[in-house]
């Protein structure tokens, strides 16, 4: 992260910004005000202009939006070089950058809402590798490690020795278990079946593409033919539509083996035959700028969310969020020659791109480079009684549904984790972010659906949100009390519906792992987010064990809808059954991915000093 620290002001920044559109269609003389400028503020017309670099209309919301970002970004600069560099816009963040497992201290700011930001940063650094000390990775306060860094400072400090394990002495602790994927097989193996290969794209329609809908199946199944006709040949060597079709049709069945191999492990060596034998022609398929490239690489990211070693997935997001824009799939072209099956099929591959890069950017803290500002596609869906009528097509809508409070998280998360400064946002703000995720939610209790992928994708989608909305929160608490006094974090409190959501996320993911072969919850994809959103349920658990013991910081509701009347104390009511669930989960997780073995141990070592002093203090 390379930045010029010269202080320029926006008025600088801005002063080549070319008239707006509406300014020179009426001949007026144009300032160059931000978000807007004065005449089309007082027209209540958005504001535009020409950028001749992209080639496209862009909103100046857009360039304020960046430049935003770029003073946040300066601000987190400053806080890892040590700067003390004065910086416009944003308060100079004080630190030192280290493994440290306390919290890092910085100087309160005003933000929007009128109250101070905290003086706590719950942003991480860790460091990589060992050998290389100036190695670091970031990990904003949204990720579940934020959460278990705070719970194993909080267990430690009110615990002692009990809860430290000599082998994760550090908060590098997920990230050092050696990879025991299935390595790609190294002789080429027969060419297999056609009924092989049709049962897996049939899999791979009525699973992922699902939850992203990239392809029409009727597309792809002429397409087998083409795979099944050069393999075994060097498809390294194959161009243009062959290429594609080959790239297509061994990476979808690539997909649809990893997760196959939920329930018969010969499948992970399948996986990685078709994703070896799809590679081949990588560099063809995705060397030019057409909807087939960015096709190409959806199928990569669909991959590498089972198997995350394979790929760099960031930079395989960034350059498909890029090629998104520069194909113009984020806006409405109102483009008369566009038939109703393409518009349908750009709306849903850019929301099912958008779902996953905002997704993966939230489980790591990290903003986004698809920015609200420029967006104007329409869903690929919406719910109404004509879409209501036909149960595959329900589910469909349901994913479309989904898209939108993806977008309504999206909006949370830049008020609440990406200010390099992290806001103290009072009771009222929290109140409103979960009536808008509850408003969503309202919108499907008309709705009376079947088990499918849609619908357990909202219901999944609605508890991981509640989590995500409420950790700073939880983050607070855990840092006010884990010393003798309260500290000066004290916030409204201890949210329940945290806990509430968090136990009905580790229920339905228990359903879905136990779920039978060709059932919707034995096929529901299980990939790097199910894990993240399975760590960050378990971690909140036992962060609302650990408050409950503490016993000094109140538990507020702020909805009924969730919580009904209760009132006073959680209810750890089946705490031992559900953190049994979790420990399992968990091990399941740590056998498929073994980079998060850490938080697994460290959850089963809490477990077992956390719930003996909950049964003596009559909690549990």
């Amino acid at each position: 992260m390379d930045f010029d620290h010269t202080t320029i002001s926006e008025a600088e920044l801005t002063r080549l910004l070319p008239t707006c559109q509406r300014c020179r269609r009426l001949r007026r003389k144009c300032d160059t005000n931000l978000p807007a400028c004065r005449l089309c503020q007082k027209g209540k017309a958005e504001c535009t202009f020409f950028d001749h670099a992209l080639q496209q209309t862009l909103p100046r919301s857009y360039v304020h939006s960046l430049l935003t970002r770029l003073s946040r970004l300066r601000s987190v600069q400053a806080a890892v070089d040590g700067s003390s560099e004065p910086l416009t816009s944003l308060p100079v963040v004080h630190h030192e950058r280290n493994a440290s497992l306390t919290s890092s201290h910085v100087e309160p700011a005003h933000n929007e809402w009128g109250t101070y930001t905290s003086e706590l940063s719950f942003d991480k650094h860790f460091i990589i590798e060992h050998a290389n000390p100036t190695c670091w990775q970031f990990l904003g306060s949204s990720s579940p490690y934020a959460l278990v860094v705070e719970v194993l400072v909080h267990a430690q400090a009110k615990l002692g020795s009990m809860v430290h394990h000599p082998d994760y002495a550090g908060p590098e602790f997920w990230l050092n278990a050696q990879s025991t994927e299935v390595a790609e097989p190294l002789q080429p193996r027969p060419t297999p079946s056609r009924a092989e290969v049709e049962m897996l794209v049939n899999l791979y329609m009525s699973t992922t593409n699902r939850l992203m809908v990239f392809f029409d199946p009727d597309d792809i199944a002429p397409e087998i033919d083409t795979f099944l006709r050069h393999h075994g040949t060097n498809a390294k060597y194959l161009s243009g539509k062959e290429a594609h079709e080959f790239f297509r049709v061994a990476m979808i069945c690539a997909v649809a083996s990893a997760n196959k191999a939920r329930h018969h492990s010969v499948y992970d060596t399948e996986s990685m035959a078709y994703y070896a034998e799809g590679v081949q022609c990588v560099e063809e398929v995705t060397s030019d700028v057409s909807a087939d490239a960015l096709q190409a690489l959806l199928l990569l990211i669909a991959f590498t969310l089972f198997h995350p070693r394979k790929a760099d997935l960031w930079k395989l997001l960034d350059f498909a969020c890029r090629l998104s824009v520069e194909l113009n799939y984020h806006s409405e072209t109102n483009d008369e020659y566009e038939d109703e099956k393409s518009r349908r099929k750009r709306r849903s591959i850019f929301w099912g791109l958008y779902c996953v890069e905002r997704t993966m950017g939230q489980h790591f803290g990290r903003p986004s480079d698809l920015a609200e500002e420029i967006i104007t596609t329409e869903y690929p869906a919406t719910l109404n009684a004509a879409t209501l009528a036909d149960p595959e097509s329900l589910q469909l809508v349901l994913i479309s549904h989904y898209y939108r409070l993806t977008y309504l998280r999206s909006e949370i998360f830049r008020e609440l984790y990406l200010p390099a400064v992290a806001p103290n946002l009072p009771r009222m703000w929290y109140e409103q972010s979960l009536d808008h995720i509850l408003s969503w939610r309202r919108e499907l209790e008309f709705v009376e659906t079947s088990l499918g992928m849609g619908s357990m994708t909202c219901d999944m989608g609605f508890h991981t949100s509640i989590c995500f909305l409420f950790q700073p929160l939880l983050l607070r608490a855990l840092a006010a009390a884990k010393g003798p006094m309260l500290g000066p974090e004290i916030t409204e409190g201890i949210p329940r519906e945290s806990y509430h959501s968090a136990v009905k996320l580790i229920e339905s993911y228990d359903k879905i792992f136990r779920g039978a072969e060709g059932t919707p919850l034995g096929m529901y994809p299980i990939t790097v987010n199910s894990a993240h959103y399975i760590q960050q349920a378990a971690i909140t658990i036992m962060a609302h064990c650990l408050l409950a013991i503490d016993g000094r910081l109140p538990v507020v509701t702020f909805s009924r809808e969730i919580s009904g009347d209760t009132e006073g104390p959680v209810d750890f009511n089946g705490i031992h059954e559900i953190s049994g669930t979790c420990l399992i989960l968990l091990n399941t997780l740590s056998k498929k991915w073994p980079g998060m073995v850490g938080v697994l141990d460290i959850y089963k070592t809490l477990q077992s000093q956390v719930l003996p002093i909950m049964m003596r203090s009559g909690l549990g």
